[in-house]
């Protein structure tokens, strides 16, 4: 079965370092840093620029935005991030936070210090409790590495080089989706380290508004995440498939496009549809949709003979769905300059709008859209019962992506994302997911987090008053 996935779309560019944007220039430092905290080699590993091995953690997934720190301090257990939030608080010194270092607008970079947390990468298995324990600095893959043996799954993304951190507190949407909720929603207990530097441990019993901000509130605005602790799911035989529609009129594609929102938010929560939007040649379509049920056989065909195609299905292991739709060279982080938007759709798109979206498509050969399916067990808790907004009445999310490999094409690239995306604003509701962090949308608090977003701004009042923990898009205080 041909292979489509987010990874696969960017993992044959080349890494290349482009100015970052002037939303950046606040981070970059006027001044030599102060002398730096007295921290041994088994606690952290602070790099300078010139020092042997900084090169070798600088590439971040999007290099439109990379930026090189004054300090990059690599911290191996908690007490290191304590103290070195602390040293910055002290020195009013602006921070960026890196996990993963997958942020679409590069919100985990800074001109002058990084609070890095990839190394703080263990994962324990309790077979007792079917719980794992993750480190803030753990790799979606790694984290299906150690449970995948024992017949468990955790429903995180598809890309297994994405931190832990990131996607879960912004929510965490994959291929389990449907079947078990967001990532965040298996989310049992987080431990942060709070702007004085001291180790807070958050759950429902224990701080339960930050528990809740942490489900869904996104990265860098309540702490530093050192640790979590997961609940996992039985998961045995998926099955993989896929349909395609090659070299569709932009109306052909539309028609197929409706019969697909009608049927994937709606369809029997076991299965994960996905949908990709791609031009073709001579400015036809190419439609894909993929996904995968860990349901029966019979009820997998039943499903997909509501769509006109011929589908493909592979019976295979969970790990061996982790491997498939990480796509060859998944597991190798990449870097490369990329820009991503987001669109929830709450209400079928109607002829205009699907027919809109095609003929934007097949005008930017350069631009794919990923719908992902929402429904199912997402849907299942109310819309205020963690930071997460878009849950009932969420159809799905539609997900704008565009890559290259040589800077000066930048401009171009943008341009092309901005008129496919505007030519959609009449169809969308206006809101956003915040793990596809975009600098353009124009109210992010309201897009990304809706009527939570009060709530949000209190606790962020309560438990960071001085607004230390920031960015780009981070929540301010009430």
């Amino acid at each position: 079965m041909p292979k489509f996935t987010r990874r696969r779309a960017l993992e044959a560019i080349a890494a290349s370092a482009i100015a970052a944007p002037a939303v950046f220039a606040a981070r970059r430092a006027a001044a030599a840093l102060p002398t730096l905290p007295s921290l041994p080699a088994a606690d952290a590993l602070l790099l300078r620029p010139g020092d042997a091995r900084f090169a070798d953690y600088q590439p971040a997934f999007n290099a439109r935005t990379l930026l090189a720190p004054q300090l990059r301090a690599l911290c191996k257990n908690a007490k290191a991030v304590g103290i070195m939030v602390d040293w910055c608080r002290s020195n009013s010194l602006p921070f960026a936070i890196r996990g993963g270092g997958h942020s679409y607008e590069g919100l985990s970079q800074s001109a002058s210090v990084v609070i890095d947390t990839r190394l703080l990468a263990s994962v324990a298995y309790d077979a007792r409790t079917k719980t794992a324990t993750v480190g803030a600095g753990a790799s979606l893959g790694a984290f299906y590495k150690v449970v995948a043996p024992h017949g468990l799954g955790f429903p995180g993304g598809s890309c297994p080089t994405v931190g832990v951190s990131g996607h879960v507190l912004g929510g965490g949407y994959g291929h389990l989706a449907r079947p078990f909720g967001l990532a965040c929603d298996s989310l049992l207990s987080v431990d942060l380290i709070d702007p004085q530097g001291k180790p807070v441990h958050v759950d429902a019993q224990q701080n339960p508004d930050l528990f809740w901000a942490c489900r869904g509130g996104g990265g860098g605005s309540f702490g530093v995440a050192t640790g979590f602790r997961f609940q996992l799911h039985a998961v045995g035989t998926v099955y993989v498939f896929g349909m395609d529609w090659p070299k569709l009129s932009p109306s052909r594609a539309a028609a197929v496009m409706k019969s697909w929102q009608a049927w994937a938010p709606q369809a029997p929560a076991q299965i994960n549809a996905h949908l990709r939007i791609t031009r073709h040649a001579g400015g036809t379509i190419d439609l894909r949709c993929s996904g995968q049920s860990i349901g029966t056989l019979a009820q997998l065909r039943r499903e997909l003979a509501r769509l006109s195609g011929t589908p493909r299905i592979t019976p295979m292991s969970y790990m061996s769905s982790v491997n498939y739709f990480a796509g060859n060279g998944g597991w190798k982080y990449t870097s490369a300059p990329m820009k991503g938007k987001s669109d929830y759709v709450t209400a079928p798109l109607g002829d205009a709008g699907l027919t809109a979206l095609m003929h934007a498509i097949a005008r930017k050969p350069d631009i794919y859209v990923i719908c992902d399916a929402y429904g199912g067990a997402i849907a299942t808790p109310a819309a205020g019962a963690s930071a997460f907004a878009h849950r009932k009445g969420t159809l799905y999310c539609m997900q704008y992506g565009a890559s290259w490999d040589d800077a000066k094409d930048t401009a171009q690239r943008l341009a092309d994302m901005r008129e496919v995306y505007a030519a959609m604003r009449p169809h969308v509701s206006g809101a956003a997911y915040v793990n596809y962090s975009d600098l353009e949308l124009t109210d992010y608090l309201t897009a990304y987090w809706g009527e939570n977003l009060m709530r949000l701004r209190q606790i962020k009042a309560t438990f960071d008053p001085d607004n230390l923990f920031r960015h780009a898009q981070s929540i301010p205080p009430a």
